[in-house]
């Protein structure tokens, strides 16, 4: 095994001070070439008159976009199928989601009808989906392409651990955000805060995890660069070690 068997790539919210152009720049600088893109850069529209080129400039530079988002999901139907095919336009796999209540029984038909998974994103203390109950409670008896985003950031905010978090949702986490915190203080760079990263990489492992997996790195937001190129560096260190 390498440690290309979780390859990162970068949710492009570190990078919002830069224009898309200027994002891609700071993905090709970490070395990857997978970006979740957000409302920040481009919004989730197929039909938007900028799309086209939005699409033309990701293959130009071949950058993969497997999921989008955070986007809210409601009641409104047409709103929500909307979203979905703009995903379907993009060619991403995932749609990263806060989903009221009322939205999962529209979402059972579109995950379906367009093979499109939805990935529940934690905020931490206070949002909607805050521990990992709440999300196991939302996705009971649910479509199985309905699951989470882990982020491990933002589990650390609310107090729990993210390897633990993947091990009770098992096969309902469909992405991963890696970002690291202190608990009961700030963010930090990817392994330097209160994550045990290399208990995150085998709980990944041992549920057979094959979604993408971004860094998300809010701090620095004028040169994310050289402090998310420290986090990479040290997920790569913790995949090889739980490898061994």
């Amino acid at each position: 095994m390498t440690t290309q068997r979780f390859p990162v790539g970068a949710q492009s919210y570190s990078f919002r001070k830069f224009d898309t152009a200027g994002a891609i720049e700071c993905l090709k600088q970490l070395g990857a070439d997978t970006m979740e893109f957000c409302a920040v850069h481009f919004p989730p529209d197929a039909e938007d008159p900028g799309f086209a080129s939005i699409k033309e400039m990701l293959a130009a530079h071949k950058v993969l976009a497997p999921c989008f988002g955070v986007e809210g999901f409601s009641e409104d139907a047409a709103a929500n199928r909307k979203k979905f095919a703009f995903g379907q336009a993009l060619g991403v796999r995932v749609l990263t989601a806060d989903p009221t209540p009322e939205a999962f029984d529209d979402l059972d038909r579109l995950v379906e009808e367009f093979q499109i998974q939805i990935a529940i994103h934690n905020h931490g203390p206070g949002a909607r989906y805050d521990k990992a109950a709440d999300t196991l409670d939302a996705v009971n008896g649910r479509h199985p392409f309905i699951g989470a985003c882990v982020d491990t950031g933002h589990y650390l905010r609310s107090n729990e651990h993210p390897h633990e978090v993947i091990e009770r949702l098992g096969d309902r986490v469909v992405s991963v955000h890696l970002k690291d915190w202190t608990i009961g203080g700030d963010e930090q760079i990817l392994g330097e805060g209160d994550m045990d990263l290399v208990a995150v990489a085998r709980a990944l492992l041992d549920i057979n995890f094959t979604g993408p997996i971004v860094m998300e790195y809010e701090e620095s937001p004028e040169n994310p660069v050289p402090d998310m190129r420290i986090g990479l560096a040290n997920w790569h260190a913790a995949v090889q070690a739980a490898q061994v």
